[in-house]
Order: C-alpha cells, then sequence, then structure tokens
C-alpha cells in the first residue's frame, strides 16, 4: 500500500496517465485469475446481463467493455475497445434495476450494455465522475470524464 503521500500523487495525475495505471492493474489482476469456465451458468462474465434484461439500445457489447473501481483513490474507470458513436452528455445509475443509462448530447438513452454486479454496485451508489477510456491492444488511446447520477428510487413502504 502507498503511503498518503504517494496516493496524493496518484489523485493529481493527469487522466491519461491514471488510465494505464488502472489498466496496468486491470491486467495485472486478469493474469492472476484461473481461466474461466465457460459451462459455469453462475459465472460473472456470463450473468453480465442475465436478468433485469435491457430495454434500450446498448451502448456497448459485454465485450467491448471493462468496469474497473479503485477503492484507493475513489475512481471508477470504463474501459472500452469500441469508438463511441455519440458524445456522452451524462451516466445514470438505477440501483433497482442495477443498470446505467447514457444521456447523449443529442437526446439519445442507451443502456451501458450490462447490469452493475454486487462486487462494484458500492461504487455506483453514489453520485461522481467516472473515467470514459477507449483502449486499443491493452493501451489507453483516449479518455474524458462524465458525471455518474443516481437514480432516486421510491421508498418501500409496508401496509
Amino acid at each position: 500500500m502507498m503511503a498518503n503521500g504517494g496516493l496524493s500523487a496518484r489523485v493529481s495525475m493527469p487522466i491519461g496517465q491514471q488510465a494505464l495505471l488502472a489498466a496496468s492493474i486491470m491486467s495485472d489482476d486478469n493474469a492472476e485469475q484461473p481461466p474461466e469456465s465457460k459451462k459455469s451458468p453462475s459465472s460473472i462474465k456470463q450473468d453480465w446481463g442475465s436478468s433485469l434484461q435491457k430495454t434500450r439500445k446498448a451502448l456497448f457489447n459485454k465485450n467491448e467493455f471493462d468496469i474497473f473501481c479503485d477503492k484507493e483513490i475513489g475512481e471508477t474507470f470504463i474501459f472500452h475497445t469500441a469508438e463511441l458513436g455519440c458524445t456522452i452528455d451524462h451516466l445514470e445509475y438505477n440501483p433497482e434495476d442495477q443498470r446505467v443509462t447514457v444521456f447523449t448530447n443529442d437526446g439519445q438513452q442507451l443502456d451501458l450494455g450490462t447490469r452493475i454486479q454486487w462486487l462494484i454496485r458500492p461504487y455506483f451508489a453514489k453520485p461522481q465522475i467516472i473515467l470514459m477510456v477507449r483502449t486499443q491492444n491493452g493501451r489507453a488511446i483516449e479518455g474524458f470524464e462524465v458525471r455518474l447520477k443516481v437514480r432516486e428510487t421510491a421508498e418501500k413502504t409496508v401496509n
């Protein structure tokens, strides 16, 4: 673990350097994991969109992006390989169905392309700035910040 001095140095890095650091952390994590069983219906990869299906067109296919949350510096990254066909205004997380709606500058509403899994839901439970980073051959080539809003849920009452 880094001392607070090292942590504040990472926070002040430009987006490109933060993305490279996060990408290297992600690639190291993936190297340590055992190969995924394609027959296991309970694997996270197969569960990405299995329940609470989306009703909107997806921005990404499940193999075109990955979400990485760095709990030490409190930042969330969405790494994607596909070019965006739109300009993103903001994202909105709905805790009821665990999906993210992408709001574009031209008024479209798209689904991000996956349900947010339980491991990273706490990171999506609060409004924040998310770093969207386009990658090519495992390297960050461009990125930008986008605001994440959290949809208010209706309180459930017991009668």
